[in-house]
């Protein structure tokens, strides 16, 4: 590593960090648990693709992952939401609403119409914990697919392999001889499966106050942020603990971003607390660490570079970024974090007035 620039280093040590939290998490984890972590795995494709462009770019290595780039690189902007400058909050909003109404038509066919239909679902909902922690139709936006295919956990599920296949060669290529394979699992938390019509569950969320589409962008948005607000559950070791921190750090910055733009839409759509949350002095200081957030997903650090010494790490990078000790900054992350994940689940599971909840909409999926 002698040869390497000192960011080229710190660069290094985050994508091997990231392939390290994201792989101990998944290899050998049971089905259920896979199932539930589509965020995760999302996250960890961002991770791999990154690092693919940053050292293919910098280094000339030919990190390989065979997966489709294109699906790829659409599980990687997922992540951005409302801040996709090709989509922006109404292409986001369109986009859920063309995978809902395809999703929809694959259950509900028009020539296939009975009055038996009503009993049909075409939702699934994963909690952990016994909170919700993400969807079928979440999975079909965040590993990338469009409204062609159709949104089943079955249809679904190639996807997440192939994304997960995409991350495990590169973390091959990342963690030689690191005894990946050999490492330690977390205790497993309680994931229970859920079917529901989106009809009927989707209009039930946020209070009744978003349309169908929006809502499960929400959905998907409280998935993200909860999936990394979990991740101090997967730490069993250092490299865990120092992915987490990225993961937590990432998610929370963009569900904020993505919060943030639809308050400045439509304010009146949101629960007081929520508006209290992004108006506080904290929240805008995370949203002021856009350079941290770039540094650690595109992993260039070209801004600060003469700033780091040979030898130093990302902690030193971070407090280049922010002025403050990396531990202060992730203690602060964590904080605001659970605070977000926390008042953002209640402001989903409030049921419109007069009406049922949610969770009522639920019910166990049919015995195999």
């Amino acid at each position: 590593m002698d040869e390497l620039e000192p960011t080229q280093v710190i660069a290094l040590e985050i994508a091997r960090t990231d392939m390290h939290y994201v792989s101990a998490a998944l290899l050998h984890a049971p089905s259920a648990l896979v199932a539930a972590e589509i965020a995760l795995v999302q996250y960890g494709a961002m991770a791999a693709y990154e690092s693919q462009l940053y050292f293919a770019r910098t280094l000339g290595w030919n990190l390989e992952a065979d997966w489709s780039p294109d699906t790829a690189k659409a599980a990687r902007m997922s992540g951005k939401f409302f801040a996709d400058n090709k989509r922006n909050l109404d292409g986001v909003v369109s986009h859920f609403d063309e995978l809902l109404k395809a999703n929809h038509g694959a259950f509900f066919p028009a020539d296939r119409a009975t009055q038996f239909d009503a009993l049909r679902d075409d939702l699934s909902v994963i909690t952990v914990d016994g909170r919700p922690y993400t969807s079928l139709i979440s999975a079909h936006y965040l590993t990338g697919l469009g409204p062609a295919h159709t949104a089943s956990f079955d249809e679904v599920g190639p996807a997440i392999h192939r994304l997960s296949v995409g991350i495990g060669n590169i973390a091959g290529a990342l963690l030689q001889n690191s005894g990946i394979a050999m490492h330690a699992h977390a205790p497993m938390p309680s994931v229970e499966f859920w079917d529901a019509t989106s009809t009927d569950a989707l209009p039930r969320l946020f209070g009744g106050a978003l349309s169908p589409s929006l809502a499960a962008a929400l959905l998907t948005v409280q998935s993200i942020a909860a999936t990394a607000e979990r991740g101090t559950a997967r730490t069993v070791c250092q490299w865990c603990e120092a992915g987490a921190r990225k993961h937590r750090f990432v998610a929370l910055f963009q569900s904020l971003t993505a919060v943030t733009i639809l308050r400045d839409a439509q304010p009146e759509v949101f629960s007081e607390d929520m508006l209290a949350l992004l108006a506080e002095p904290e929240t805008e200081w995370l949203l002021a660490q856009s350079k941290l957030r770039n540094a650690l997903i595109h992993l260039g650090m070209q801004d600060i570079a003469s700033k780091i010494k040979p030898g130093e790490t990302l902690d030193h990078a971070v407090a280049v970024y922010t002025d403050l000790e990396a531990d202060e900054v992730a203690a602060r992350v964590n904080e605001h974090l659970s605070r977000f994940v926390t008042i953002l689940t209640r402001w989903m599971l409030t049921p419109p007035v007069r009406g049922d909840s949610f969770m009522a909409a639920l019910h166990r999926p049919p015995a195999d």
